[in-house]
């Protein structure tokens, strides 16, 4: 008898669960592959905690988008017809991302993005109701690199900036925009797009070199890390400053002598003390057994802790009143608080992180390591890097 009142008792627990069926697509190949992976990890931590708790059941269907809107549009198919789920976690490359909005709007889910910063993701998105955008855009990014560079010109008499760009959306979008604001801040600019996973530099780098940069700007994909870095030594482009902005850097760059006082922008490192940041760090070594610094890991964690949130407040798989519950939602996260809001373009209305995440880090001696803004900074940062000085 107790047999049986204990079985009862276990259908009645799984009976009480809200279940509900998540599309996740990332891209887990192609130039994305590292933030994709990294985001998929952070994810899978999550679900497994929610899992473990009982009060709600995620179950995981992985797609992978090769960060090609060619296999990204029907993979996203696929979930919404074939496997019908009605929440989607993705949108992690901004040209992809782009590409997804017209499959998005025709079966209408519950779309969380995890990443796809540029302003022209926005507008694609515009006025769809249930799109949640938890990375900040690219004009948040924007404002965070715009506030070091002031710095690099006050403080280091930094005058000229080189940007090499990638083609794509990620990389083009607002780029006019971004060289008016350097040149308000009194920098001289050159500017010149590339192909991202091209591996070929050297003549842009070459017309760079007669320009005489104080910082070496690009913003691409982690692919893209290593060739500028050696090429520029390769044709005697002497910069102060090589500063990267990708949403992930290669796997080992880190061991490599070129990534020296290479500085980039990060939403996250394992450094930050945060109470949810530790037991993020804890946990992620628990699962994995090592210690990321790919910011989209805890993203993906945060997106799918808050959506268990939200799924339990209204009690329900329904995804309109997910999406009600997790409007309102206000949670810790390893990034800081997050609630949502309407964005600074008014175009979306349920936007998560902004500016405040960012914080400028710099490779020394194979980890990276805060350095700005100063309350942030665990070392001093290096100006002029190795690459000026040799």
């Amino acid at each position: 008898m107790r047999k049986v009142w204990l079985l009862i008792g276990l259908l009645g627990m799984a009976w009480a669960q809200t279940q509900v069926k998540v599309g996740v697509l990332l891209p887990l190949s192609g130039p994305s592959s590292v933030s994709g992976k990294a985001a998929l990890n952070g994810i899978q931590l999550a679900a497994d905690e929610v899992n473990a708790q009982g009060k709600v059941r995620l179950e995981l269907v992985v797609a992978d988008d090769g960060t090609d809107p060619a296999k990204a549009v029907p993979a996203l198919t696929k979930l919404l017809t074939v496997d019908r789920v009605n929440v989607v976690i993705g949108g992690l490359a901004s040209g992809v991302t782009f590409a997804l909005s017209g499959t998005v709007k025709q079966y209408q889910p519950l779309f969380l993005a995890i990443g796809a910063a540029s302003s022209v993701v926005e507008q694609a998105f515009e006025g769809y109701p249930l799109f949640f955008h938890y990375h900040p855009w690219d004009y948040h990014n924007v404002a965070a690199a715009l506030q070091f560079f002031r710095y690099l010109a006050q403080a280091h008499g930094a005058k000229k900036v080189a940007i090499l760009y990638e083609d794509g959306p990620f990389g083009s979008a607002g780029i006019k925009v971004y060289q008016e604001q350097l040149k308000n801040l009194g920098y001289q600019v050159q500017a010149e797009p590339f192909k991202t996973g091209s591996g070929q530099f050297t003549p842009v780098l070459t017309r760079f070199k007669a320009f005489a940069p104080d910082i070496l700007y690009w913003i691409g994909y982690d692919v893209d890390a290593l060739p500028i870095a050696a090429q520029a030594r390769q044709v005697g482009l002497r910069p102060k400053l090589i500063y990267g902005a990708p949403p992930s850097w290669p796997i080992g760059f880190e061991k490599n002598p070129l990534s020296q006082d290479v500085a980039g922008m990060t939403a996250w490192l394992p450094t930050v003390s945060n109470t949810a940041s530790r037991r993020f760090v804890e946990a992620y070594r628990k699962k994995y057994g090592e210690v990321t610094e790919e910011y989209m890991a805890p993203m993906g964690y945060v997106i799918v802790k808050s959506l268990a949130q939200a799924v339990e407040r209204a009690g329900s798989a329904q995804k309109e009143r997910i999406a009600e519950a997790l409007a309102g939602l206000r949670m810790d996260t390893p990034f800081g608080p997050l609630s949502f809001k309407p964005s600074d373009t008014g175009k979306t209305r349920y936007q998560g992180f902004g500016p405040e995440v960012w914080f400028q880090f710099q490779y020394i001696q194979g980890t990276r390591r805060p350095v700005f803004p100063k309350e942030k900074a665990t070392v001093p940062f290096r100006y002029p890097g190795e690459y000026y000085l040799r």
